[in-house]
């Protein structure tokens, strides 16, 4: 190459070195030798880097540039990259800012390398495991930012070009790879198997064959995405067509994807002929792209499911409160059912001790009258149970319920189960009271109080007072037992609070009882001397 240039003119030029080993003369001078040129291939050394060459026009102003080079490397050889040629000042310009522009690109590439891999290694999510692959094997596609700031200045040439050209292989593998890993129900667990068997055999290769041939082989590679390319293609329109539709995420990655694969197969056809698409690559803007429209598409997916997981916890967080709720009823409905059959198994005891002796009473038909009511009372009890089970019938029923009919029958069913204790049961009305409610459920009432009242009284007395203020008709239940320690007194309608070995319902159930019939319950008293409740009923009116 001849130049003519005014004369005593500084200029300089600019180039990659021509592939595989280069040597410079200016004006018959030898001014750079990158590697070694030689016609004895053991002697020759490739090596690419890039060369800055300083120009003097002399006194004529003429300039013989002359490159001579030795390629044992690539069956087609190497070719001449394009040269630029202007100040010194200039030169130096483009250089730097060649220079910054591949630092920034690379070493981002890598940045980005290493926080996909801390995400997918803490979330466990293949998305980020796939853009941190594609960020390596980008970033070293990039062979001015691998050989000028990855690698050592004198390093070796045929090791850097196998790496470079499996580099190369690599990239459209890592795209489809990329394709899988956003939809992996689309595409199957196949492809990425065949097609990773397919690249180890690939790679294996890179390091067995011949030099000259690796090019051939990177073609290869090429060739073998083609079909799953394919593949993918068809399983994501399948998917698609009949089994989900695409929402905007899901075209948001196509795109990007898409856009990617297209720019590598433009790449691959560019190759050999650009100086650009050579030694920096068209796909390290793409993936920048790729990157910032991915990493948006994996946020939102990540918020869905969060947003899902919220659901799924607030799911199980209900059924929790139901399970509980569930235990409670159970609980409840085992302490309803005891008070019944404490009654039935204490008048037949009583009644199989006189029959023992030979011994009938006035009070045995009694007796058995009440046994045959308890038992009733608790088949009424299992019925009702079993419709509220099975979603048959979750409705009080509300009817008139007379005041002395609901004390007698109280009094006559616990009066034995006192007795146990020594202790006397009596009640005191008033008037001709009536209420509206549900006779079963008052009588659980009473029941529930007179049997805590006697599990805390010996030979004592308890009674049931009745007396009307306003519109309610008050039940007064006393005892003249121990009473209720203080610490254990604002705990005593907590369901399961219990300080006797029960199952802590009592009280709870009688609260919610009353509460079910508008009315309320408190503790009036409790001390030494005794212990006395009352709760207010709705009067019933015509």
């Amino acid at each position: 190459m001849r130049l003519l240039a005014k004369p005593h003119q500084w200029l300089a030029i600019g180039s990659f070195s021509v592939d595989y080993g280069t040597r410079v003369f200016v004006n018959g001078e030898e001014v750079r030798n990158v590697g070694r040129v030689s016609d004895n291939p053991e002697e020759a050394i490739p090596k690419v880097r890039y060369m800055t060459i300083p120009l003097y026009s002399g006194d004529t102003g003429e300039i013989e540039i002359l490159y001579q080079y030795s390629n044992y490397v690539h069956n087609d050889g190497g070719f001449i990259q394009s040269t630029n040629i202007s100040t010194p000042e200039n030169i130096d310009e483009y250089q730097r800012g060649v220079a910054v522009w591949s630092l920034l690109l690379g070493s981002g590439l890598i940045f980005l390398m290493f926080w996909f891999l801390l995400c997918a290694s803490i979330q466990k999510r293949r998305e980020y495991a796939a853009l941190a692959l594609c960020c390596l094997v980008i970033a070293c596609r990039n062979q001015f930012f691998f050989s000028e700031y990855l690698l050592d200045p004198d390093y070796n040439f045929y090791w850097e070009y196998r790496v470079m050209i499996l580099d190369v292989a690599f990239i459209p593998a890592t795209a489809l790879y990329l394709l899988y890993a956003f939809f992996p129900k689309a595409i199957g667990r196949k492809m990425p198997c065949i097609l990773g068997g397919v690249f180890v055999v690939i790679t294996a290769l890179h390091w067995i064959l011949e030099i000259r041939d690796l090019v051939d082989l990177c073609h290869i590679s090429y060739y073998c995405c083609i079909p799953f390319l394919l593949w993918s293609i068809f399983g994501i329109l399948r998917y698609y067509l009949k089994e989900a539709r695409p929402d905007r995420r899901d075209v948001l990655v196509l795109g990007a994807v898409g856009y990617l694969i297209v720019m590598l197969i433009r790449e691959g056809v560019s190759s050999g002929e650009s100086q650009m698409v050579t030694h920096f690559g068209i796909t390290p803007f793409v993936m920048v792209i790729c990157l910032m429209i991915l990493a948006v598409v994996i946020n939102a997916r990540i918020q869905r499911q969060v947003v899902a997981l919220e659901q799924v916890n607030q799911e199980n967080q209900l059924l929790q409160q139901m399970n509980e709720m569930n235990r409670d009823f159970l609980r409840m409905v085992a302490h309803e059912l005891k008070t019944p059959l404490t009654v039935i198994s204490g008048y037949a005891q009583l009644e199989e001790r006189q029959l023992e002796k030979g011994m009938h009473t006035d009070k045995s038909p009694g007796r058995l009258k009440t046994i045959r009511d308890e038992a009733d009372r608790l088949g009424v009890m299992v019925s009702k149970l079993m419709d509220y089970t099975y979603g048959k019938s979750r409705d009080v029923e509300m009817s008139v319920v007379n005041v002395q009919d609901l004390l007698i029958y109280a009094t006559s069913v616990m009066t034995p189960v006192c007795a146990k204790r020594e202790n006397r049961l009596r009640f005191q009305n008033k008037g001709d009271y009536k209420v509206w409610g549900n006779a079963e459920l008052l009588l659980q009432v009473l029941i529930n109080l007179i049997a805590n009242a006697s599990r805390f009284t010996e030979k004592g007395v308890i009674s049931i007072d009745i007396e009307e203020e306003a519109e309610d008709i008050v039940f007064h239940v006393s005892d003249t037992g121990c009473g209720i320690s203080p610490e254990v007194v604002p705990h005593i309608f907590e369901k399961g609070y219990t300080t006797g070995g029960g199952n802590g319902l009592g009280l709870a159930v009688c609260l919610e009882t009353v509460r079910l019939h508008d009315g309320d319950m408190e503790l009036v008293s409790t001390g030494p001397n005794g212990t006395r409740f009352r709760f207010s009923i709705p009067k019933w009116k015509e």
